[in-house]
């Protein structure tokens, strides 16, 4: 009969399930630090080739493990099926760019709890984004509506930790004037300015061509609605933010169409008021 006393945990026992431990995770350690090398490389279908023959070939070990001990592998996995979807998208291979997309929507999923909660939540967020993207350019404008709104309630939810909420807002102004919802469009390009001054992007250059971006379609939208004068205000704001204490400079493609835009619009000016 048992004592009901139990055998004692000694540094032996501690060791080898370190060791076991340790055995079961280095098929993935490597996995994970050849994705980085290919990665860095620019070969990124090998690179998230090797994530996946390591999850199917440790099928077993990964069911075994109840916590978020592969969230950096599930991570990585997510972030190279978004680049993926968005290489082949802009190749104009639309098929294989759809499949990469549901793969990252799939590995996203709340289900998926071998990823840290908050983390998913972002890579749920950059996902719904690019898809987003994927579907306007498809022409499917309200497909492309609810992606990129679902993208704007998670990084409401998740505040300052998701990694470009000006970036969604910049990308339902560019849709909403797609479907000539000019005064939507318009407060989701100034939601983005507010969001750039609050928490500009760590990437400096980033941050300042977006503001560019913001000030840019603010004077599309003012003039859409037959506001001239306000557009010009917005050109001219966009085209200060270009050439301003290490912005991205006037011969940057983006400053030279707002350029255009600026002198197209004081040339009409000027033809108005010489009628």
């Amino acid at each position: 009969m048992h004592s009901g006393e139990h055998d004692p945990i000694t540094l032996a026992n501690i060791a080898e399930a370190a060791a076991r431990n340790e055995d079961m995770l280095r098929p993935f350690v490597e996995a994970e630090r050849e994705f980085v090398r290919l990665q860095a490389a620019g070969e990124h279908d090998n690179a998230v080739r090797v994530l996946e023959i390591v999850l199917r070939a440790e099928q077993s070990s990964v069911q075994q493990m109840t916590d978020t001990v592969l969230s950096s592998l599930f991570e990585r996995l997510a972030v190279g099926y978004n680049t993926l979807g968005m290489k082949h998208l802009k190749e104009g291979n639309t098929d294989a760019s759809c499949k990469f997309f549901e793969k990252a929507e799939a590995l996203t999923d709340p289900a998926n709890l071998h990823m840290n909660g908050e983390t998913r939540l972002v890579l749920r967020a950059v996902t719904y984004n690019n898809m987003g993207c994927f579907y306007k350019s498809m022409s499917k404008l309200h497909t492309a509506l609810n992606y990129l709104k679902k993208a704007q309630k998670i990084e409401e939810r998740i505040g300052h930790k998701c990694q470009n909420p000006a970036g969604t807002h910049l990308n339902l102004c560019a849709l909403l004037s797609q479907m000539s919802k000019h005064q939507e469009a318009l407060q989701q390009a100034q939601c983005a300015l507010k969001l750039l001054e609050v928490a500009p992007p760590s990437d400096v250059n980033s941050g300042e061509s977006l503001v560019c971006v913001a000030y840019f379609n603010m004077g599309a939208e003012y003039e859409h609605m037959r506001k001239p004068t306000e557009a010009m205000w917005a050109y001219q704001r966009a085209l200060d933010s270009c050439t301003e204490g290490g912005g991205i400079g006037e011969d940057h493609p983006l400053a030279k169409q707002i350029t255009a835009s600026l002198n197209q619009l004081k040339a009409k000016a000027k033809r108005e008021k010489g009628r």
